[in-house]
């Protein structure tokens, strides 16, 4: 007759309760508690002489750290230095930055999730723009968020026809035609 191991384990809201005795060989079911996992995602715990396996039945779950710094933005709330499992937190660019991706990442078992970056706004320069013969098709803004487009015009003599009077701001660059005398 084989003998009877320890009490299996169940969970009741946020306890583990432990029900009548195994045999050894017997296997159940089992969830952990909030803020704890299973170990290796197992689902299932096998009663054996030493306890039951896997031991741990369950791990804690380890805390986020400071979330990490976005360049060119920043977090819309303080930072704290611990995050539970699940916990976000939402990020911001720079004026005239737009962000790519979502503005949020969330702790996942102690570890940073997600992904986003500031695209750079492009800045028309008047030098720059007088070196290549060039100006503002119109008045406007010399601030442009990422995928504007603005439109140049000669300042004097033709264009050279190698790029476009028609430009749009990649992440920052611009590239500017030149018209010739």
């Amino acid at each position: 007759m084989a003998s009877l191991g320890p009490h299996a384990p169940e969970m009741d809201g946020n306890r583990i309760h432990f029900v009548k005795s195994k045999k050894l060989g017997d296997t159940v079911r089992y969830t952990c508690k909030s803020g704890y996992k299973r170990k290796d995602g197992v689902t299932r715990a096998t009663c054996t002489r030493d306890g039951w396996e896997p031991n741990p039945l369950c791990q804690e779950i380890p805390p986020c750290g400071i979330p990490p710094a976005l360049e060119d933005g920043d977090t819309k709330t303080a930072i704290k230095e611990h995050y539970s499992h699940n916990e976000t937190i939402e990020y911001m660019c720079q004026r005239y930055y737009i962000m790519e991706g979502e503005p949020y990442k969330t702790c996942l078992y102690g570890e940073w999730t997600g992904h986003m970056r500031c695209l750079r706004p492009c800045i028309v320069n008047e030098d720059e723009m007088r070196q290549h013969n060039i100006t503002l098709k119109s008045s406007g803004t010399k601030y442009l968020v990422h995928d504007d487009i603005i439109e140049f015009r000669c300042t004097r003599g033709l264009s050279t026809g190698t790029v476009a009077m028609r430009q749009r701001c990649n992440s920052g660059v611009l590239v500017l035609p030149t018209c010739r005398e």
